[in-house]
């Protein structure tokens, strides 16, 4: 069974519906990686599906949809908030 976005959640087992890379040895999705554990709490990709895409900060602060997957994007290649 591949993985869609409804059926993956935090410690995701499944590859990413949409890149179909296998998640971290730490549970992250595969396309993300590790983000910058100093910023971000967790985050998902949305698997294909900006709409759920998700970053949540260690402040509790939450971003969703298209403005995470910028911000997933930006810090994946190193770009300042």
């Amino acid at each position: 069974m591949k993985h869609t976005p409804e059926h993956s959640g935090s410690g995701q087992i499944h590859p990413c519906a949409k890149c179909n890379l296998p998640p971290t040895k730490e549970g992250h999705d595969g396309c993300l990686g590790t983000l910058d554990t100093s910023i971000v709490m967790n985050a998902c990709c949305g698997h294909g599906n900006t709409e759920y895409a998700y970053i949540q900060y260690w402040d509790s602060s939450c971003i969703r949809g298209d403005e995470a997957a910028t911000e997933i994007n930006n810090l994946m290649w190193g770009k300042d908030k």
